[in-house]
């Protein structure tokens, strides 16, 4: 056995999962180390720094391209970043849709990115990247397609100045899974009908549940932050397809506070709950 490896073992680090193990949650791989969180919007980029004690320190948020925009912060990043380890939210050039009777189980999340045509079969496309989303009690999903093409050039660009992306994912799904996880699993509180509204970045997806079964799913990437108009002419024709009096969920997060609370200002007048914490993209990406 090598030294390094005797090492490795007193030290326990043969036992932690690898950096770039995508099946682990981030905090558990990166458990006691410095990691940058980067969320890229069409023309704006935020980032945050997660300490070693798993504690958000001070950001940033720079306007302009990715590729613009990456150099000209680097050294700050790679000084935020142990291993320059990164996760990156993405925010255009993307679509969720509603599926059924989706493959499942245990395997089904890591076979999608390592093996998406297993899964997807004739839905496969071979130039996007893959998430899913399961509807815990029906068999329904939310699917992800991000182009593949903007994904690899994102992970091109950090790689030039030193960063290492280990996870690549998209902030509305993010925060959609995770309003279904809260209500449908944590609070099991969800009623027969109701309508979730995610946004992030300028990018909106409505969900609709119609007797305990999604039915349908509205998503447009990219709309920007002054689309509140374009976003309710998205919405209220699904409001329409619950009863009147159904909950109605809104959750979202990132650089456009304008455009949310410009949006819930209209939502509040039919009763939306808004399940928006402080710094909840930021939480999720950097946790899960």
């Amino acid at each position: 056995m090598l030294l390094d490896e005797i090492k490795s073992v007193l030290s326990f680090a043969a036992f932690k999962p690898e950096a770039d193990d995508a099946s682990v949650s981030w905090n558990q791989r990166f458990e006691g180390r410095k990691t940058l969180l980067l969320n890229v919007g069409r023309n704006q980029t935020s980032w945050r720094g997660l300490n070693k004690k798993g504690r958000f320190e001070e950001g940033g948020m720079m306007d302009g391209e990715f590729a613009d925009i990456a150099p000209q912060r680097a050294d700050e990043w790679r000084m935020l970043a142990d291993g320059g380890w990164c996760v990156v939210s993405v925010n255009n050039r993307f679509i969720m849709s509603l599926e059924n009777n989706m493959m499942r189980g245990e395997n089904c999340v890591n076979l999608l990115r390592t093996n998406p045509r297993a899964v997807l079969g004739p839905k496969f496309d071979r130039g996007k990247r893959y998430a899913i989303c399961h509807h815990p009690e029906s068999s329904a999903s939310v699917l992800l397609a991000c182009e593949e093409s903007m994904v690899k050039v994102t992970e091109d660009v950090l790689k030039t100045i030193g960063i290492r992306p280990g996870r690549v994912c998209c902030g509305l799904f993010a925060l959609n899974e995770y309003a279904v996880h809260q209500l449908y699993v944590e609070q099991r509180s969800v009623q027969p009908n109701m309508i979730l509204i995610s946004a992030c970045e300028g990018s909106i997806a409505v969900l609709v549940q119609q007797d305990g079964q999604w039915k349908e799913l509205r998503c447009r990437s990219g709309l920007g932050p002054d689309a509140v108009e374009t976003s309710l002419q998205i919405i209220s024709p699904l409001i329409q397809k619950v009863p009147q009096g159904s909950p109605v969920y809104f959750i979202s997060d990132g650089q456009d506070a304008k455009f949310r609370a410009d949006l819930f200002v209209h939502l509040q007048r039919i009763g939306a709950t808004d399940l928006t914490q402080e710094d909840l993209l930021w939480r999720i990406i950097g946790s899960h």
